[in-house]
């Protein structure tokens, strides 16, 4: 269920927003993308950060990997889902995605395919695993989103250095359904490019 709730949602948003500073969230929550990505955070501020969000109508995804502060335990993962409550996490460790999915948040793998022998391991572990989501890094190489979707039956964001609207036009043609960003000047494209993928759909 929260795989199909996670192709829904990343299929309406082609643009993710990607926060990496805190200073940046008030932009964030503006934006009109409905999904934000918090690539910070730390004990004092994440909860302020995560209630921003959600008042103002978005999904929330933590990084937990980037966050200061906390212990990843077991007992944080269940004090962020009933105190902090974002909509799910980011993390490239399976032991967290599979806690997580246990206190029925989203997950989200962060897979870094550095090269093939990278890739064939990020696809085992996601095959075992099972998270709702991944997101693979780096984003600009067609080829290996294209390689990847053949491989799994998950939803894909791409994510790294994506700054132009060319450059999520091609992700989304091979085959992802939304790109992270942190590049401002792109997050309010995301209505332009939602238009586009309607009617490259309706073709």
């Amino acid at each position: 269920m929260s795989t199909r709730k996670c192709l829904l949602m990343f299929q309406d948003n082609p643009i993710i927003v990607a926060v990496r500073n805190p200073k940046d969230i008030y932009d964030a929550i503006h934006s009109k993308s409905q999904i934000i990505f918090l690539l910070t955070g730390n004990v004092y501020n994440l909860k302020k950060m995560v209630e921003l969000c959600t008042k103002s109508g978005k999904h929330v995804f933590t990084h937990l990997d980037l966050i200061k502060g906390y212990s990843q335990d077991n007992y944080f993962i269940k004090y962020l889902k009933d105190e902090i409550k974002p909509t799910g996490i980011i993390t490239t460790k399976n032991n967290i995605i599979t806690r997580t999915k246990q206190e029925g948040l989203m997950t989200v793998q962060r897979l870094f395919l550095l090269d093939s022998s990278a890739m064939d391991i990020s696809i085992t572990s996601a095959k075992k695993i099972k998270p709702d989501a991944i997101e693979i890094l780096p984003g600009l190489v067609p080829k290996l989103i294209t390689a990847v979707k053949k491989e799994l039956d998950i939803p894909i964001v791409t994510g790294g250095f994506i700054e132009t609207e060319e450059e999520v036009r091609s992700c989304l043609a091979a085959g992802a359904l939304s790109a992270s960003t942190s590049h401002k000047p792109l997050w309010d494209k995301i209505e332009l490019i939602r238009e586009e993928q309607r009617l490259l759909q309706n073709e």
